[in-house]
């Protein structure tokens, strides 16, 4: 994806469209824990090892799709590895929320009320913008979901980048929007969700 770099959504999105459809080897990571801890909000990103997302994937000015799978990866204490492709991002549970390690900032934090507004990446700031949403993605068909913005802007005020995420109770992300805005020109791309759940073991006798 083109404008991936432009994306804080946990490493949900592969290095180009056209890389998406092939498996790739993200380093291993050494289980420590089934489930995270429990925080306030993790209803909305329940995170417990092993539990993948599949996403189809739409660049908003040329239509080209493609296909990307997030793995969830546990780790020593209350963290997590998001693996998609060959990148990861490491997310830990807190009581008060869901922070990306790397930057300290949080993807989800308490209390998830419209017009909540927490610190992003980048100088960004997150907003949730919408609550008890029904969404309807090809995984299905969701309800009291919320949408939140992580929105940077200039020095004049004009939007840098954007980032519309829909989280639903006990499925995670369902939905994204990347946008970024270059020289006066928009690119965006768009993920929804496709299936969900923790892969099948097939054992042989």
């Amino acid at each position: 994806m083109r404008i991936a770099r432009f994306s804080s959504a946990l490493a949900l999105a592969c290095v180009s469209l056209a890389a998406c459809g092939a498996p790739k080897v993200a380093p291993a990571v050494e289980p420590a824990s089934a489930k995270a801890p429990e925080s306030a909000v993790s209803r909305f990103f329940p995170l417990i090892d092993g539990t993948q997302w599949a996403y189809d994937a739409e660049e908003d000015d040329t239509g080209q799709k493609g296909l990307f799978v997030t793995r969830a990866r546990a780790m020593a204490g209350p963290r997590f590895s998001l693996v998609t492709g060959q990148r990861s991002r490491i997310v830990e549970v807190r009581a008060e929320g869901i922070t990306r390690v790397e930057t300290g900032t949080y993807l989800l934090r308490a209390p998830l009320d419209a017009g909540a507004e927490w610190p992003g990446d980048g100088g960004a700031m997150v907003r949730v913008a919408a609550m008890d949403r029904i969404v309807d993605v090809p995984a299905g068909k969701f309800v009291g979901c919320l949408d939140t913005v992580e929105e940077q802007r200039g020095a004049g005020g004009e939007p840098v980048r954007r980032v519309t995420t829909t989280y639903c109770p006990e499925v995670g992300i369902v939905s994204l929007h990347a946008e970024a805005w270059e020289n006066g020109r928009h690119i965006g791309e768009r993920a929804v969700l496709r299936s969900f759940g923790k892969p099948i073991s097939i054992l042989k006798n």
